[in-house]
């Protein structure tokens, strides 16, 4: 198990009736294990990406700077079986 001190990773899925999730984990493959769940709850062409993040130390309330997409999956449209 590998932690980054500097930062995390963030995932996001949703979907074209806005129904969707979201998160944060120290780890990346957590984050993109964690983006597949989600989008294999929602509706076919949902999407999402997971982003590094940091967490902004100046800032008031706590917050984070999102910085570089390191992945975007997209949940295909179902094909109907031929019968």
């Amino acid at each position: 198990m590998h932690f980054d001190t500097e930062g995390f990773y963030s995932w996001t899925a949703s979907d074209d009736d806005g129904r969707g999730s979201c998160g944060i984990t120290s780890e990346l493959e957590r984050a993109s294990v964690r983006l597949r769940q989600a989008l294999e709850s929602l509706a076919p062409g949902a999407s999402g990406a997971v982003q590094f993040v940091r967490l902004d130390r100046y800032a008031s309330d706590p917050s984070y700077i999102y910085g570089v997409t390191l992945l975007r999956l997209h949940r295909e449209k179902a094909i109907a079986a031929a019968d």
